[in-house]
C-alpha cells in the first residue's frame, strides 16, 4: 500500500472519528429545541400561521377514492374561504378560523399547566386581556349586547372629572375600572376556557382587528381610533408623562364618546394595520398618500371613514354601526324623562301622512338618519321609495322588506348627480336623500321636490331653519342653475322645503328634537305704497325705499316654530300652528280615516 493510499485512509478514519465524537457530545447535551420549549404567545402565533398554511397546501392526492377526494377538496375550500373572508369581519368565517386556531393550540398545549406557561391567567393580567375575558363571559349570556350590558351594569358611561388636572368633565373607562370589574366578577378559568381565550388573542393578532376586534362586533353606535393622544411626544415633553397617540380608542355609545383608555395599539404600525384592514371590504382601492381618505362599508353594513397622513395628522378610522334595533318614533322620542313626547311623535306622523317635504337637520351624531328611518313607517306604503345616499346608512329594505324601495349610492365611477338623473326614470313617488352635502345634490334635490316625486325628505347639517334655506339657495347658485339671481333661487327653495325638523343632543348624550319649524313664504305681491300728489316728495321716497328693500335685503320668507323642546324641564311645548295653506295641503292628502285624529290633535294641543 503506497503512501497516498495510507493518507486517504487515515483522513477518512479521522473524519469518521470526529463525526462520532460530535454525535455523542450532542447526544449528551440538552437539545436546543428543549431550551426554547417554553412557548410564548409570539412563538405560538408562528406555529398557528404555519399550521394553517399547511392545511390549505396542495397534497399528493394519488390513490384516494373519489369520495375522499371530494371531502378533502370541500374541507380545503371551506378553510380557504374562511381565511379570506374573516378579515372582513364576517362572523361565520371568523368562528371557523378561531376554531381551527383553537385545535392547533390544543395539540400544542395538552394540559392546564402548559397553557399557564404560555400565558399566566392566574398571575398579572393586563387590563386589555381582562376586558377580553369579561366580554367572553358576557357574550355567552348577552351576545352582541355584551358591551352594552357591561356599560350599563357598572355605569361606565357616567361623567368623570379625570382630564386636564381633573378640572373638566369627560367620559372614559380607565385601567382601574377594568381591574375593579374583573376582581368583582372573579370568573373561574378552566382549561377549555383558557384555550378559547388564547385562540381569541392569537386570532386578533393574526387575522383580526387587533385590540378592537371584539369591540367591532358589538351592538354599539360606533367607535373611532387615532383621535387623541400626543403624536410628537417622542420629541416634546420628554420629562412630562403624557398620553401617547396609540392610546386612542373611543366608543360611541348612546350619544356619548367614551375614551377606552385601557386599550392601546402600542405602536403606530399596529394602528395603521388595523385602519387599512377595516376599510378593505369589497376592494375599494388602496389608502395611499395621494388618496388620503376612504369612505367604505364593512360586511355588516357599518360605515367606515379611514384617513392617513399627510391628509390627516395621524392614522385614524371612524366606524358608524347601523343596527336594525328598535328605531320607532316612540322608542327614539318617548324617553322616561321626557314630557309631552306624544306631541313630537304625532306631529312627525302627520307630516309624513300629509306628504310635506321636510328637512331633518342637526349636527353629526344628532340622530338625523335614524329619525328619518323611523318616519318612513308613516308614509303611505303604496308609494314607491327611492333613496340616494353617499354610503349605505338607512337600510330601509331591511326594515320594510314588503315595500317598493330602491337605494343607490355614489361610487368611484358613478356620481350622485348621475344617480339622481337615473332615479327620475324609476317611478319614484317619494324621494329620500340621505345627506344633502354638496351643491350638485342640493340642486337636484330641489328639482326632484318640484317635479320628480310627490314629496321629499332629506338630512342636512344646518343649525337654523333660516340657515337651511340660505345654504340650499347658495348651493343652487353655485351649481349654476341660478347664476346671479339669488332671489329666484331662494323662491325655488321655499316653494319646495316646507318644514325643518331640527335635532340636537347634549354632552351627556340626551338626544331630542330641538324644534319643528315651518318655512313660510311671504307674499311677494304686496302692493307698493301709493303715490300721494299732495306730498309728492315723501310718497316717492317711500316708494323708492320699498323698491330697494325688496330688491336687496327684504326677506322672502319667515320661519315659525311649531314645537320646541325645553331643556330645563325636558318638555315638548307647542308654539304656533302651521299656516292655513300648509294645514289645508296636509288635509287634502291625508288618509280620510286619519283626518278626524289630525283635527283633534290640533285642537287639543294648539291655540289657533
Amino acid at each position: 500500500m503506497n503512501l497516498n493510499t495510507l493518507l486517504i485512509v487515515a483522513t477518512f478514519i479521522g473524519i469518521a472519528a470526529l463525526v462520532i465524537a460530535l454525535y455523542w457530545k450532542a447526544k449528551r447535551e440538552k437539545p436546543d429545541v428543549e431550551l426554547s420549549d417554553k412557548l410564548t404567545l409570539d412563538r405560538l402565533l408562528e406555529i398557528v400561521k404555519y399550521s394553517l398554511a399547511d392545511l390549505v397546501k396542495d397534497e399528493n392526492l394519488a390513490g384516494i377514492t373519489d369520495e375522499e377526494f371530494e371531502s378533502m377538496y370541500k374541507r380545503k375550500a371551506r378553510i380557504q374561504d374562511a381565511m379570506q373572508n374573516c378579515v372582513y369581519g364576517i362572523d361565520s368565517a371568523k368562528l371557523i378560523v378561531q376554531d381551527l386556531i383553537r385545535s392547533i393550540i390544543a395539540e400544542q398545549l395538552k394540559t392546564e399547566e402548559e397553557v399557564l406557561q404560555v400565558f399566566d391567567f392566574g398571575g398579572y393580567v393586563e387590563p386589555r386581556v381582562k376586558f377580553e375575558i369579561l366580554m367572553y363571559f358576557y357574550k355567552k349570556t348577552h351576545g352582541k349586547d355584551a358591551l352594552a350590558e357591561l356599560v350599563k351594569e357598572y355605569r361606565l358611561d357616567r361623567e368623570r372629572y379625570e382630564i386636564e388636572d381633573k378640572s373638566q368633565p369627560s367620559y372614559l373607562v380607565s385601567e382601574e375600572d377594568i381591574d375593579t370589574i374583573y376582581a368583582d366578577k372573579a370568573f373561574e378559568l378552566s382549561y377549555h376556557v383558557m384555550l378559547d381565550l388564547l385562540a381569541i388573542m392569537i386570532y386578533q393578532r393574526y387575522k383580526g382587528f387587533g385590540i378592537i376586534d371584539t369591540l367591532r362586533e358589538m351592538n354599539i353606535n360606533g367607535f373611532n381610533c387615532g383621535t387623541s393622544g400626543s403624536i410628537l411626544s417622542a420629541l416634546l415633553n420628554k420629562e412630562k408623562k403624557i398620553m401617547k397617540a396609540p392610546r386612542s380608542v373611543w366608543l360611541y355609545f348612546n350619544g356619548k364618546y367614551i375614551h377606552l383608555r385601557f386599550l392601546s395599539f402600542q405602536t403606530e404600525e399596529e394602528l395603521r394595520r388595523v385602519v387599512q384592514l377595516l376599510c378593505r371590504y369589497n376592494n375599494p382601492g388602496p389608502l395611499t398618500e395621494k388618496r388620503g381618505y376612504l369612505v367604505n362599508t364593512m360586511y355588516d353594513k357599518s360605515r367606515v371613514l379611514a384617513l392617513r397622513p399627510p391628509a390627516a395628522e395621524y392614522w385614524a378610522v371612524f366606524v358608524r354601526k347601523f343596527t336594525l334595533s328598535d328605531s320607532s318614533l316612540p322608542a327614539l322620542i318617548a324617553k322616561p324623562y321626557v314630557k309631552n313626547a306624544h306631541l313630537a311623535i304625532e306631529l312627525i306622523k302627520f307630516l309624513m301622512m300629509g306628504q310635506v317635504t321636510c328637512g331633518f337637520t342637526g349636527r353629526q351624531g344628532a340622530g338625523k338618519t335614524v329619525m328619518m328611518t323611523a318616519a318612513v313607517k308613516y308614509i303611505d306604503p303604496r308609494y314607491t321609495l327611492r333613496v340616494l345616499e353617499m354610503a349605505p346608512e338607512m337600510y330601509l329594505r331591511e326594515l320594510y322588506p314588503e315595500r317598493n324601495i330602491l337605494s343607490v349610492q355614489e361610487t368611484e365611477f358613478i356620481s350622485a348627480t348621475e344617480l339622481q338623473d337615473a332615479l327620475k326614470k324609476s317611478d319614484a313617488a317619494v324621494s329620500i336623500v340621505g345627506e344633502v352635502a354638496t351643491d350638485a345634490i342640493a340642486a337636484r334635490m330641489i328639482q326632484m321636490g318640484q317635479v320628480a316625486s310627490i314629496f321629499t325628505i332629506f338630512s342636512h347639517h344646518a343649525n337654523l331653519a333660516d340657515q337651511l334655506v340660505y345654504a340650499i339657495r347658495n348651493s343652487l347658485v353655485n351649481a349654476g342653475g341660478f347664476t346671479g339671481n339669488m332671489t329666484t333661487a331662494e323662491q325655488q327653495v321655499i316653494d319646495v322645503i316646507r318644514v325643518d325638523i331640527h335635532l340636537n343632543y347634549t354632552t351627556d348624550g340626551r338626544r331630542y328634537i330641538e324644534r319643528v319649524s315651518e318655512i313660510v313664504k311671504l307674499d311677494e305681491y304686496v302692493p307698493y305704497p301709493t303715490y300721494d300728489p299732495g306730498n309728492a316728495v315723501h310718497s316717492m321716497n317711500r316708494i323708492t325705499q320699498e323698491y330697494y328693500e325688496r330688491k336687496t335685503d327684504r326677506k322672502t320668507f319667515a320661519t315659525r316654530d311649531i314645537l320646541r323642546y325645553n331643556l330645563e324641564t325636558d318638555t315638548y311645548e307647542a308654539e304656533d300652528w302651521f299656516t292655513t295653506e300648509l294645514t289645508q295641503k296636509m288635509l287634502s292628502t291625508m288618509p280620510p280615516d286619519r283626518i278626524k285624529d289630525f283635527k283633534s290633535f290640533i285642537l287639543d294641543n294648539w291655540r289657533l
